[in-house]
């Protein structure tokens, strides 16, 4: 069976290209355009690697690329000059190969055949099924699904998280959250916590709790 890689790109064009010249080299390609994409391809197919292009992806490719790092895939980020931050940001989180753009497929090929196949025994569970929070600055994944949030949101959830099982009051929140935290009303923080149910009410492992009179209570099960 001929190896699957998984093309992450808003480039239609370039796709067609890197799928001309990767069925020459005896591999299979499957496009994903976003992240609800990525999640249904590692869910459905047995990957052997994902090329992540970083010019135009409509998120913050930081948690989609620590989820496909959980999953155990080596990953080859195409990057350019306007990508050089996140470029930074996917080496310090273990990027396997930054390939340049205008893209060299000599490059890509050899990032391609050097990867040992996935045996059997060393496959991890599915992806989809992944548990823990991964925290990237405006989204999270949880049990494999990837939600956007603002940077305030992703920092309450950190430091309810931190705290689960602990209630934390509005004024915790405020003076762990907040930079200028005297400018801050209780009500804001009702509102942020409001918008956080909202982004995860379909999912049953994670939950934020009103304890009335205290604060909030995070309750996560990882499985």
């Amino acid at each position: 069976m001929a190896p699957i890689i998984l093309v992450c790109s808003q480039d239609a064009e370039l796709y067609l290209l890197l799928a001309h010249v990767l069925r020459g080299e005896g591999f299979e390609t499957r496009l994903a355009a976003n992240d609800d994409d990525v999640v249904d391809a590692c869910a459905s197919a047995e990957l052997s690697a994902v090329v992540l292009d970083c010019a135009g992806w409509p998120s913050d490719v930081a948690p989609l690329f620590a989820l496909l790092k959980d999953s155990g895939l080596p990953v080859g980020a195409l990057v350019s000059e306007d990508t050089r931050a996140q470029h930074l940001q996917l080496i310090k989180a273990g990027l396997d190969e930054g390939i340049t753009r205008p893209l060299s497929p000599s490059k890509l090929l050899a990032f391609l055949h050097g990867i040992s196949p996935r045996s059997e025994a060393s496959t991890l569970p599915n992806f989809a099924a992944a548990a823990d929070i991964v925290f990237g600055p405006q989204a999270v994944v949880v049990s494999g699904k990837i939600i956007t949030l603002a940077p305030m949101e992703v920092k309450i959830l950190r430091f309810l998280l931190e705290r689960q099982g602990q209630i934390s009051t509005r004024e915790q929140l405020i003076e762990a959250v907040w930079p200028d935290p005297h400018t801050v009303e209780s009500r804001t923080v009702d509102v942020h916590i409001g918008r956080l149910r909202k982004a995860f009410a379909g999912l049953r492992n994670l939950r934020i709790r009103t304890v009335y009179g205290a604060g909030y209570v995070l309750d996560y099960h990882d499985h």
